[in-house]
């Protein structure tokens, strides 16, 4: 299988071009990085985490992380480009990294947040993409559920396996 035919991949892809849902982005891909590359922070797949992350800064008007991410993003991407990464198929890896040099320079002008979408060349892809949003496999957040994710999840099982590990070493 194409690495970029991946239902991880697809669901990134979903979840950034349908409803720009960067913190679900980060969470999918991390998934999929997870299974193929732990670790290894010079892997593609963390090129596209840290973009998902640096527009999720962006719009919650963090400029210092977005512009740090956006950078480390673009090394990755170009070199996964430049070295004809599997990573790199399907995806218009040049327009994208167009789009994160001007998210970049609009971030350091702390100008307001614009998002982008990533365009998909792989027919197959796309189609996948649009079968995962047609069946309600992307959720439609709006508002501050969107905006501030990362604060109002549910993180009581992370909690209580942190305590866990604490009580296991006393």
């Amino acid at each position: 299988m194409d690495p970029l035919h991946h239902p991880l991949f697809i669901k990134f892809i979903a979840y950034f071009n349908e409803n720009q849902d960067y913190f679900e982005c980060h969470e999918v891909l991390e998934d999929y990085w997870n299974a193929v590359a732990p670790r290894d922070r010079t892997h593609p797949l963390v090129g596209y985490i840290q973009m998902a992350v640096a527009l999720y800064h962006w719009r919650r008007d963090n400029f210092r992380g977005a512009a740090k991410l956006f950078a480390k993003a673009e090394r990755l991407l170009r070199a996964a480009h430049e070295e004809e990464s599997p990573f790199s198929n399907g995806v218009d890896v040049p327009s994208l990294l167009r789009n994160i040099i001007d998210a970049r320079n609009a971030v350091e002008k702390e100008q307001p947040f614009k998002p982008f979408l990533i365009a998909v060349d792989d027919s197959a892809i796309r189609s996948a993409v649009m079968e995962l949003i047609a069946s309600g496999g992307v959720p439609t957040l709006t508002g501050a559920r969107l905006i501030h994710k990362h604060m109002l999840r549910d993180r009581s099982h992370i909690l209580l396996e942190r305590e866990k590990r604490r009580s296991s070493r006393h």
